[in-house]
């Protein structure tokens, strides 16, 4: 019988490579901090502990959560729901299906569907100086990533695009405006175009569905919904105001993998296309996104890239990246088990929930 005994909290400060900017305006500084949870499961023939992450940035602002706020909600024991804190709810969920899968001795991919099949990789560049960007796409181009998503801003559109264009031209092109773009800023969206980008995410802010439709009525780019989508309330809302092309599905910001799973399928439904999202996780959930990616239902390259594209060291084991590809992790479990050392070394702090707590968290999610 599945039987948690408690929940051990960690909050994780974990190093990164470097920065990246974005128009939402929450900074990455040189270190990214996470909470974890650890469901410690006891069935009387063996215990295993189910890991989760929660993913949410070091600050809000681009989600209303953030790490060390949801280490506090999670420590204190007060309820929440998918709907308050979806972050928080994924790093339970998580948790618990990886300790489920350990006990009935499967990985996410085998039980998924996915095992055995791979999905293209996806890197992100932030906003930087023309020169910096384009010495980190010629790194990125090396290593054989075959989609590049661009970060822009009101004033930094067209010029960053061109500059990757003329010196790449065989890449794939996404550009990402994390809703900062206003009417005034649309001729500018019109050139992406005829430079050959495929997919303009969140150009506008959430609640606009006006300018993303003139858009998509006006040209053949593809537009991708991201802060616009917080439940399928959101899918349904963008698909009647034929205000998105694509929804980028991100598990922990939906409230977790069957949310995730859920909104997939009316994605598919609608006729839209859907491309996997990422929060700059560890390689734990990293295997999460690489579980998923290889889904037939996601029809445009996402944000599939190792965990150590940001993190200079990681607890969790780390996808992989051959040939441009990314394969369907096949660990015991979610991602295996973590480095003990490391976790030991980034945890700054830590808690424990009782089995009262454990049980109504995972019961009542």
């Amino acid at each position: 019988m599945f039987s948690p005994t408690h929940l051990s909290l960690r909050l994780l400060q974990l190093p990164t490579h470097s920065s990246l900017a974005a128009a939402h305006g929450v900074p990455t500084t040189s270190f990214r901090m996470l909470t974890l949870v650890g469901l410690h499961v006891d069935n009387d023939l063996d215990r295993v502990v189910g890991w989760g992450e929660c993913s949410a940035l070091n600050e809000a602002g681009y989600t209303p959560e953030w790490a060390e706020g949801a280490f506090e909600l999670l420590r204190s024991g007060a309820p929440f729901t998918n709907v308050s804190a979806p972050m928080a709810t994924a790093a339970i969920e998580m948790a618990a299906l990886d300790a489920d899968l350990k006990q009935a001795g499967e990985s996410l991919s085998g039980r998924l569907g996915t095992s055995g099949s791979s999905a293209p990789a996806g890197a992100v560049v932030g906003l930087a100086p023309l020169s910096t960007m384009l010495d980190e796409v010629e790194d990125l181009a090396a290593q054989g990533y075959r989609r590049i998503k661009i970060k822009i801003a009101p004033g930094r559109i067209v010029d960053p695009v061109a500059a990757v264009r003329s010196s790449f031209p065989g890449l794939e092109l996404h550009v990402d405006a994390n809703a900062s773009l206003r009417q005034e800023d649309l001729p500018a969206l019109m050139q992406l175009r005829d430079l050959g980008v495929r997919v303009v995410e969140q150009p506008f802010s959430v609640d606009d569905r006006h300018m993303p439709a003139r858009l998509i009525a006006e040209t053949d780019l593809d537009v991708a919904a991201d802060e616009a989508v917080q439940s399928s309330a959101d899918v349904d809302a963008l698909a009647a105001n034929q205000a998105a092309t694509a929804i980028a599905v991100k598990p922990s910001k939906l409230g977790g993998i069957q949310a995730a799973l859920d909104v997939l399928d009316q994605v598919h439904a609608a006729g839209m296309h859907a491309t996997i999202g990422g929060m700059l996780e560890s390689g734990l959930g990293r295997h999460v996104l690489a579980a998923l990616a290889p889904l037939p239902a996601f029809t445009l390259v996402g944000d599939l890239s190792p965990a150590g594209r940001w993190l200079a060291d990681d607890p969790f084991p780390d996808i992989t990246m051959r040939s441009g590809m990314i394969a369907a992790p096949s660990h015991l479990g979610i991602a295996g088990e973590p480095f003990a050392n490391r976790l030991e070394r980034y945890t700054v702090r830590r808690a424990t929930v009782t089995a009262t707590t454990a049980l109504a968290a995972v019961t009542n999610r």
